[in-house]
């Protein structure tokens, strides 16, 4: 793969009104505060974490585009637009149906709408969305990527987005994904599932690396295991194949990682899968992990670019597991410093068996 560059990228999420403010936030070790919601099924309260504010997805979506290309966004002809998400329209339906009383055909729209009208008011060259659950961020990076590579774009600007969603918060309280305990802890042995998170991200994307890039992306890899409708094979070995494929596409080996960047949803079925993917891939020689969804909830179709942006930005301050002692994986009991130069791997595995893998590295502060 043709390595890209992250040139910039802007983060709002429960852990911080930007990325600044989120970098501080996991550095602190201070986790952002909870709301519930409602499970009607059950009818008991789970927790949720939203962004803190009143502002709508449309403003969020112009606050993170002009963060990432700074006052001027004029001249994005040669950018491509990539929106990934699993909201779709999902709460712009809930609340013409709320308004009028009951859902209605003429009120659905689709994520293709979102996309095209930021395209139409700012210009971009085209515009091209993507939902394949938990990686579709990730598989943003990766298409925006190609595409560069294959010289269709100059440029490439990845926005992901997850918001808050009634149907996506009884869906997974349904499913019994949602932790009753509020606990997030992804590979404790008695995990009891997920805490959903809302973010929006967006990443520039280009060839070169401009001023001051915040890391390259060196390759990836992904995959649908259609083994199974919902989950991949808890053997491990289709989300082994991934890595292995990420990998080969940088160019480089297992032993050449120094951190893994797990998934780690929380739930059964999924860590289960993962710790047997790693250790499948790495053996006993496993390299230092990191978990970060307890920090930002599961923000699903956002993880991939929220996540990463969040390792990539915090390499000298990851935060420690308070259960280390207890888990499937080595996770580390002391907070990790990571040397800036080190391949990362990151790990996106979404229901329904799309798995992804990317290989970054942290660019040098003194980049050109």
């Amino acid at each position: 793969m043709t390595p890209v560059y992250l040139q910039r990228g802007a983060l709002h999420s429960a852990l911080g009104a930007d990325l600044c403010a989120a970098n501080a936030a996991l550095r602190s070790g201070r986790r952002p505060a909870a709301s519930t919601v409602l499970l009607h099924e059950l009818q008991e309260p789970r927790h949720y974490l939203t962004v803190a504010g009143e502002q709508s997805p449309d403003e969020h979506f112009d606050r993170l585009i002009h963060e990432t290309l700074g006052d001027d966004t004029s001249a994005l002809a040669d950018c491509l637009l990539i929106v990934a998400s699993t909201s779709l329209d999902i709460d712009e339906l809930e609340a013409l149906a709320a308004q009028h009383g009951g859902f209605r055909p003429e009120h659905s729209t689709s994520l293709d709408l979102i996309a095209e009208r930021l395209r139409a008011r700012f210009a971009f060259a085209d515009a091209f969305t993507l939902n394949t659950a938990c990686t579709s961020a990730a598989n943003g990076l990766l298409y925006g990527a190609r595409l560069l590579a294959a010289g269709r774009y100059r440029r490439a600007l990845v926005l992901a987005f997850e918001t808050p969603s009634a149907i996506a918060q009884q869906g997974f309280g349904a499913l019994g994904l949602v932790s009753p305990s509020g606990e997030y802890r992804p590979f404790h042995p008695q995990r009891d599932g997920l805490l959903l998170g809302e973010a929006y991200a967006a990443a520039l994307l280009s060839l070169e690396p401009g001023p001051a890039p915040l890391a390259r992306l060196l390759g990836g890899f992904s995959a649908c295991d259609t083994s199974s409708l919902t989950n991949t094979r808890e053997d491990g070995s289709h989300i082994e194949w991934v890595m292995r494929e990420a990998l080969r596409s940088a160019g480089v080996s297992a032993e050449q990682i120094g951190l893994v960047k797990p998934h780690g949803t929380a739930t059964g079925a999924n860590d289960s899968a993962e710790s047997n993917g790693v250790r499948l891939l790495f053996g006993e020689a496993l390299p230092a992990l990191c978990v970060l969804k307890p920090w930002l909830g599961h923000t699903l179709g956002a993880c991939g670019l929220a996540e990463t942006l969040l390792l990539v930005e915090n390499l000298k301050h990851l935060p420690a597991c308070d259960y280390a002692a207890e888990a499937l994986l080595p996770l580390s009991a002391e907070p990790l410093a990571i040397g800036e130069d080190s391949l990362l791997l990151a790990n996106f595995f979404g229901f329904g068996g799309n798995n992804a893998s990317l290989v970054l590295q942290r660019c040098a502060e003194d980049a050109p």
